[in-house]
């Protein structure tokens, strides 16, 4: 169940980072719908260059703040260090505790 819940929330999270590419493509360079998302799939491929687009995409074409922006594409990295730091304080606390 966790993983089916885990596949769909980067599943939705791939979807809108696409869409806020396209959506910064059409704003900034006024192209059409479908051309910008033909543009947008290519960019959207490469990590860090299609998180940073999305950002982008997020604050100029849907008028985001930037804060918002970040955090929409960048929650999981915050996770990530939350959980990785709590499991780092458990590992020394027991090895204090031993």
């Amino acid at each position: 169940m966790t993983q089916i819940a885990a596949f769909l929330v980067f599943l939705a999270m791939g979807v809108t980072n696409l869409l806020a590419v396209q959506a910064g493509l059409t704003a900034v360079l006024g192209v059409p719908v479908l051309v910008a998302l033909v543009i947008a799939v290519p960019v959207f491929y490469f990590r860090f260059v299609g998180s940073a687009a999305g950002i982008v995409g997020a604050i100029v074409g849907w008028q985001m703040s930037v804060p918002l922006a970040v955090l929409l594409f960048c929650w999981p990295v915050l996770v990530y260090g939350f959980l990785r730091g709590g499991a780092e304080a458990r590992s020394v606390l027991a090895r204090r505790a031993a």
